[in-house]
């Protein structure tokens, strides 16, 4: 049991609460307010600096690839549709424990597959402590990753195998939903029973990679009558197709906005976030880019360029967050700071949203303070 005191705390909803506590009892919080005691609970002094929820990556790389060089176990190349693939089962504990995402406040990531498949496989959610897997793991199915990238036809057209091309891509990406439906129920593969679960059933939402305005406007008008949730991953150029991405309330899980060479490739105006932040459309950030992971400090400076963009600081961590949190259907455990839910907390010495010069002073995830 813990007592955080005296802390400023970011909710996680837009909500701050200044020198409020924090009451944790094993996994979950107890508490939240002002002037709360309890004589068993072990004081963490929260005086002067900045409490949030843990942050949450949902389209994260780290923690499933393997050994990078040799093999990528999420990263199934054999075919350009496995949506039945579970990331579950690929998910490194080792591999996670050494990216020590906590350090920088990231208690959960969704376990993905790369870009190089139409349909990649289902994401897993897992915590970022150095704990048994079976404590850690969060929620399987969490949604469905495809890419509509040039990873794809660049994968299986050096094979001569379909798609080379982008009508290619676009082609098979609409015939395999066409197909699955067209197949009874009871005699679907688990390939096309995923598929038509998720376009018919809405059973867990698409994380689909789009960089590019082609790429973005034709997933959108390929998926137009769908009513399944999209989530556009890494949308460089998310503000060229501002109209359609409001129109149909699409997410959008930012890769590295801090990458220079990005920006000026992509012309990326991100100002226009707060188009969609009035709008109501949920918005994320990832430390993967393309498909691979940039590094773990990744996630926090595209949440800063953000800021420095003209989003309010609160609606960041609301990115950082709720959002993601309800993204993959988790908001009933994560996301805010609330009395029910899981107790991954992450102390910063400042506002990591509005100062490269914030650093998480402690951490807890789980219940269990890390340091």
């Amino acid at each position: 049991m813990y007592l955080i005191k005296n802390g400023n705390v970011h909710v996680g909803n837009g909500a701050v609460l200044s020198g409020c506590d924090i009451l944790t009892e094993g996994k979950t919080i107890k508490a939240v307010g002002r002037g709360l005691s309890e004589s068993d609970a072990q004081v963490i002094d929260a005086t002067g600096c900045e409490v949030f929820p843990g942050f949450i990556d949902p389209v994260s790389s780290i923690g499933a690839m393997g050994i990078p060089g040799r093999y990528f176990d999420n990263d199934e190349r054999t075919n350009p549709i496995t949506p039945e693939m579970n990331l579950r089962y690929s998910i490194d504990p080792d591999e996670v424990n050494r990216q020590e995402f906590y350090k920088s406040g990231i208690t959960a990531i969704g376990a993905a597959p790369t870009n190089n498949n139409l349909m990649g496989g289902q994401i897993a959610v897992c915590k970022t402590a150095p704990q048994k897997m079976g404590e850690r793991l969060v929620k399987e199915h969490a949604g469905l990753k495809c890419s509509v990238t040039s990873n794809v036809k660049e994968t299986y057209g050096s094979n001569s195998q379909l798609p080379m091309t982008k009508m290619g891509m676009f082609h098979l990406f609409e015939e395999t939903i066409r197909a699955a439906r067209e197949v009874e129920e009871e005699k679907r593969t688990d390939k096309q029973k995923v598929i038509t679960d998720v376009f018919d059933k809405e059973s867990m939402p698409l994380f689909a990679a789009a960089s590019t305005k082609n790429e973005i406007d034709g997933l959108l008008h390929l998926l137009k009558d769908e009513t399944v949730q999209i989530n556009l991953v890494d949308a460089f150029c998310f503000a060229d197709s501002l109209k359609q991405i409001k129109e149909k309330k699409v997410g959008i899980v930012l890769g590295n906005i801090n990458n220079m060479s990005q920006i000026a490739k992509n012309g990326m105006d991100l100002s226009k976030l707060n188009d969609l932040v009035e709008n109501g459309n949920r918005i994320a950030f990832t430390n993967t880019c393309g498909g691979w992971s940039e590094g773990r400090e990744v996630f926090i400076w595209s949440a800063i360029e953000a800021y420095r963009a003209g989003v309010p600081a609160e609606d960041v961590v609301k990115m950082m967050c709720l959002y993601p949190a309800e993204m993959l259907g988790i908001e009933q455990r994560l996301g805010t700071i609330e009395a029910g839910k899981d107790a991954d907390i992450s102390v910063f010495s400042g506002h990591p949203v509005t100062t490269y010069a914030a650093k998480v002073v402690h951490s807890i995830v789980n219940g269990e303070v890390l340091f």
